[in-house]
């Protein structure tokens, strides 16, 4: 996602993450959906991070009624410091996040305002993601980070990259590496899920 389409189709892209939570096979904003919405709350309060933050995009990015904006972002204020303090999650409005953004859990989470992403990120308890003398990380769609991970600097984790719990990201990887450890490795590859479809197919 780049930084000038904050605010482009946030409806479609809240609801994406949304599904995130509550799965594919139901229909988006349905009572079952909603139902489920609610429990994954509870089990998952993050998603009430992402619901903050789209939130904030829209007063800050869609939001056209001067009056509306500025009622809109004292509320967004209001709300972001209750998960800032709360759920102990930060991530700004300005962060640049695609669609289908997924926190499990809560709890020491952190993301840089500069931070561009790709669509599909998840991220868990204690991830940080922050700024060096290098840059900002970028992250490509697909990226997974574990449980108290830390990927900081100007580096690119390219589609797909899961990175274990614990880890010290300081360099770039290519698309569908595991990486872990301090600082973080490459262990293997991932297989390919379209490769993976193509070849089940071929089979079939």
């Amino acid at each position: 996602m780049r930084p000038e389409d904050r605010g482009k189709n946030l409806w479609k892209t809240f609801t994406a993450d949304m599904v995130r939570y509550a799965g594919s096979e139901v229909r988006p904003w349905s009572f079952r959906f909603l139902r489920r919405l609610l429990s994954q709350s509870y089990a998952h309060p993050g998603l009430i991070a992402v619901a903050v933050y789209r939130f904030g995009q829209w007063t800050m990015f869609t939001c056209r009624i001067p009056i509306l904006k500025q009622l809109a972002t004292l509320f967004y204020y209001l709300l972001y410091n209750l998960v800032r303090f709360l759920l102990q999650i930060e991530i700004p409005r300005t962060t640049t996040i695609g669609a289908g953004l997924r926190i499990d859990h809560y709890g020491s989470i952190l993301l840089n305002s500069k931070l561009i992403a790709g669509c599909n990120l998840s991220i868990t308890h204690g991830v940080v993601v922050g700024e060096t003398d290098t840059g900002v990380p970028q992250l490509r769609d697909g990226v997974t980070i574990g449980v108290r991970a830390l990927v900081i600097g100007g580096i690119v984790l390219e589609e797909n990259v899961w990175v274990g719990a614990g880890a010290v990201v300081t360099k770039s990887f290519p698309a569908n590496a595991v990486v872990a450890g301090v600082p973080a490795k490459l262990l293997r590859y991932r297989e390919n899920p379209a490769s993976a479809k193509e070849q089940s197919d071929e089979k079939d």
